[in-house]
């Protein structure tokens, strides 16, 4: 591993504002208030991450990444159990486990779990038949917003230029920050989507 590559999981392992901004660019983080945060999200990582940091409030056509809805609705909340066919259609107790969307990857909804602050996946194709759950995507909401970054830093090369290279830099970082292809559905999936659109055939 390169010097620079170093530095750069060093930075997307513990995202500041500044880096953030220096990846998507000034004045593109939704940065909400500690009291405008949803009571129900209790994780004090995510709350913190969220008040003091802040989520790029940005579209990524590239690969179909899209929140620039945060700052005029906030995060969507949902109960977590019903979309991820966890609760039966008899069970009238109240909900217990509250997600936060941050973010979208085309129809693919990342919700933020209230209590633990980790990042898992709801596919709403399988809502109605009880299989909403998509897969694991990040331990924490700023490993997933450093993966996010290190992928934007990235988008130039990808589109425009050495692609493989480009492609194959991002899956090592990604590894090494423990969100390679064995640890998060997410980025094994859109990895292997950013290959087959712009990555040439040998």
């Amino acid at each position: 591993m390169t010097t620079s590559d170093a530095e750069l999981l060093a930075a997307a392992g513990n995202p500041t504002a500044a880096w953030l901004e220096s990846c998507f660019g000034p004045g593109t983080l939704w940065r909400p208030a500690p009291g405008e945060l949803p009571e129900r999200l209790t994780s004090p990582g995510a709350r913190a991450f969220l008040s003091e940091v802040g989520v790029p409030a940005v579209e990524l056509d590239f690969v179909g990444f899209d929140a620039t809805g945060l700052p005029e609705r906030g995060m969507w909340e949902a109960d977590l159990d019903e979309l991820f066919g966890e609760r039966t259609p008899d069970d009238d107790t109240p909900p217990s486990n509250w997600g936060y969307c941050v973010g979208t990857f085309g129809e693919r909804h990342l919700m933020v779990a209230g209590d633990s602050g980790a990042v898992r996946i709801y596919n709403p194709d399988g809502w109605d038949h009880g299989d909403g759950y998509g897969g694991w995507a990040a331990d924490s909401l700023p490993a997933l917003v450093g993966a996010l970054a290190l992928l934007a830093r990235l988008e130039e090369r990808i589109r425009e230029g050495d692609a493989k290279a480009a492609l194959d830099e991002f899956a090592v970082l990604l590894r090494e920050s423990g969100q390679g292809p064995d640890d998060s559905d997410l980025w094994d999936g859109l990895l292997e989507n950013l290959r087959d659109e712009y990555q040439d055939e040998d």
